[in-house]
């Protein structure tokens, strides 16, 4: 393996079978024919590939960390994540039995939170075993038990989030308050299915499988802000007629395991009975896409070298990250400064 990752070529990856490919294709795992070789299974490599996106996407989120924000408040239409049904019209509501809120089941960081009910209402980050919070809930009482007042306009709450998804706000109120939350979702990981067959209509939209496990095999798409491709014809995520330099169709919904819609209408000839894989991409840019396939072949390396694999798994991560912070450092040079309320009235510390 050399500084750069042989045979990369110059196209970029995009799902998750095509960077399987070009990761085998890295550390020269695809044999002559075309075929990959049978020292990495499809298994071994999804989970590698995971291990690399999981990295990438930390360090991609911490430099910019607006990229994908999803918004919901009341109104929004309920929706299943990890299992769980969550119903914004119920659960973003603050009221003197709930101070304390369930947040999305995808919930990873929070960006902002404003009130629809009263548009002069206010929130500020601050945590709960601060002075200020103890005094802020404590004089939110006109008794032990008993919430002060309902909601004033322009009144000032402070939040924070414990454990893992739940909303603490403070002070006690005796009424009842829609919330609207800007937060940054948790990705899935990346996963590919193959079982059954599909049809397609030329000039459509559609996707009808028979006997598949979209939603089963947890395929999310763009309706969930998340990314997946089909490739018809082929079933074997190993097959050589798969293409690292092909744009896949992209696929918009799920709606069961047997039923779909792609991004634009089906190019192709009708087919009724096709095999196929939908696999799962990246979030991230294209232009990012290279990086993990090169951090999935240093990781693939662990299984003939592990020092080597370690070295060039940190190289490449560095370099990455190299790429992301001086991007957003040219962008921020150019923005202004903004002075918040908070630092000058000295409660940038709350």
């Amino acid at each position: 393996m050399e500084d750069e990752v042989p045979n990369c070529g110059r196209y970029l990856a995009i799902n998750l079978v095509q960077l399987m490919r070009r990761a085998r294709q890295g550390v020269d795992a695809i044999l002559p024919g075309g075929y990959a070789s049978a020292q990495w299974s499809d298994e071994e490599v999804v989970d590698l590939a995971n291990e690399a996106y999981e990295n990438m996407q930390r360090d991609f989120r911490l430099v910019h960390r607006k990229w994908g924000l999803v918004t919901l408040n009341t109104s929004s239409a309920a929706f299943t994540r990890e299992g769980e049904t969550y119903t914004p019209s119920t659960s973003l509501v603050v009221s003197t039995s709930a101070a304390k809120v369930t947040l999305p089941p995808d919930f990873a960081e929070m960006v902002r939170i404003t009130c629809t009910s009263d548009r002069t209402i206010r929130f500020y980050p601050a945590t709960l075993e601060m002075d200020h919070w103890i005094d802020t809930e404590q004089s939110g009482y006109t008794d032990q038990t008993t919430p002060a007042s309902t909601l004033p306009t322009g009144l000032t709450f402070y939040y924070d989030i414990i454990a893992s998804r739940t909303l603490f706000v403070t002070p006690p109120t005796s009424g009842t308050f829609n919330l609207e939350i800007d937060y940054i979702p948790m990705k899935r990981p990346l996963y590919y299915t193959k079982t059954g067959t599909v049809a397609l209509t030329n000039a459509t939209t559609t996707i009808t499988g028979t006997g598949t496990l979209f939603s089963t095999d947890n395929i999310f798409t763009e309706d969930t802000n998340q990314s997946a491709e089909i490739i018809v014809g082929v079933s074997d995520p190993q097959a050589n007629t798969i293409r690292v330099d092909k744009d896949y169709p992209r696929v918009a919904t799920l709606t069961s395991d047997t039923v779909g819609t792609l991004k634009s209408n089906w190019g192709g000839t009708t087919t009724t009975v096709a095999p196929f894989i939908m696999a799962m991409a990246p979030t991230f840019p294209r232009e990012y896409h290279r990086w993990m396939s090169r951090l999935i072949s240093s990781l693939m390396l662990s299984k003939v070298n592990p020092d080597i694999s370690e070295k060039y798994f940190s190289k490449f991560l560095k370099e990455f990250r190299e790429q992301i912070s001086s991007t957003i450092r040219r962008r921020q040079s150019q923005n202004s400064a903004v002075v918040e309320d908070a630092d000058e009235f000295g409660l940038s510390g709350i």
